[in-house]
C-alpha cells in the first residue's frame, strides 16, 4: 500500500513539474515576442497616446517644449507672509483639508466651493471654531470658475471628483493661482502634459497631493522610533489622543494605522 502511495505521489510530482516547465516556457516565449518588437512599430492607445517598444521598454512620445518655456523643477515664488486659500470640492476629503488648514499659521481661507452649496456652507464651522472670518461661498457646475477669478487667492486646493481635477487645476493656473490637487491629477497623458505645460507657462506651482497626510502622528513616530520606543506604545498614545479629541479610531482603519506606525 505504501509503495502504491509513493508511486502515485511521484507521478503527481512529475506531472506538476511538467506543467510548471510548460508554463515557464510559454512565459519565456511571450517575453521574447514582446522584447523583439522594434521601436519602429509605433502604436496608438485608445486615448490617442503614441507609443512603441524599445528593447522591452514602452516608449511614449514626449511633446516638444515651446521655446519660451523652461522647466518648473525647483520652481520658487516670492515668500508670502499670508497664504490665501480657496477650496474646491467639499464632499469627502475636502472638509478635512479645510479643518487642517485652520491650524496652519499664516493661512487665510478666503473661499469655499462645491457643486452643492450646502456642503460648502457646512465647512464654515471649521472657520468659526478657529475664530476665522467666514469665507465666500461658490456652488454649481461652474462655481469654481468664479472662485478662480478672484484676485485675493494664492492657492486653490482641489478635492473634487477625479474627472474635475484637471479642468479646475487648469482654470486656476490660467488665473495665476498655484494649485494643489488630490490624486489623480489627470485621467490620461494628454492631460498630464497639459498641466506641465500650463505650470511652465504661468510659472505657478502644480502640486500633486499624497493620499496619506503625514501629520503629528507620523512626525512623532519618526522621533520616537529613533529612541526605540515600542510601536505598541505609540499606538496607545495615538488612540488616547483620538479619544481626547473626540476622534475614535475606526476598526476599518486599524490595520492601516498599524502599518504606518
Amino acid at each position: 500500500m505504501n509503495n502504491i502511495f509513493l508511486l502515485l505521489r511521484e507521478y503527481n510530482n512529475n506531472l506538476c513539474m511538467k506543467k510548471f516547465k510548460f508554463l515557464l516556457l510559454s512565459a519565456c516565449i511571450a517575453l521574447v515576442a514582446c522584447t523583439t518588437k522594434t521601436s519602429s512599430e509605433q502604436q496608438v492607445s485608445d486615448k490617442g497616446t503614441k507609443w512603441s517598444w524599445d528593447k522591452g521598454t514602452i516608449v511614449v512620445e514626449t511633446p516638444e517644449r515651446p521655446a519660451e518655456q523652461t522647466s518648473v523643477i525647483g520652481l520658487t515664488i516670492p515668500k508670502m507672509e499670508v497664504v490665501r486659500v480657496g477650496f474646491v470640492g467639499l464632499g469627502m476629503r475636502g472638509p478635512g483639508a479645510v479643518e487642517r488648514f485652520t491650524y496652519i499659521p499664516g493661512v487665510e481661507i478666503v473661499a469655499l466651493c462645491d457643486y452643492e452649496k450646502e456642503r460648502a456652507e457646512k465647512c464654515q464651522k471649521y472657520l468659526q471654531r478657529a475664530s476665522m472670518p467666514k469665507a465666500a461661498i461658490y456652488s454649481g457646475e461652474k462655481g469654481y470658475e468664479e472662485l478662480c477669478k478672484r484676485d485675493d487667492i494664492d492657492l486653490v486646493y482641489i478635492a473634487t471628483d477625479w474627472l474635475h481635477h484637471f479642468p479646475v487645476a487648469m482654470c486656476a493656473m490660467e488665473n495665476n493661482k498655484n494649485v494643489a490637487i488630490e490624486v489623480p491629477s489627470a485621467m490620461d497623458l494628454k492631460e498630464c502634459w497639459a498641466l506641465v505645460n500650463m505650470s511652465e507657462k504661468t510659472r505657478k506651482h502644480c502640486m500633486i497631493l499624497e493620499n496619506c497626510c503625514y501629520d503629528w502622528l507620523w512626525r512623532n513616530r519618526v522621533c520616537l522610533g529613533r529612541s526605540f520606543v515600542p510601536r505598541e506604545l505609540i499606538f496607545i498614545i495615538w488612540n488616547l489622543s483620538g479619544i481626547i479629541t473626540g476622534r475614535m479610531v475606526k476598526m476599518t482603519n486599524w490595520v492601516g494605522v498599524w502599518n504606518i506606525i
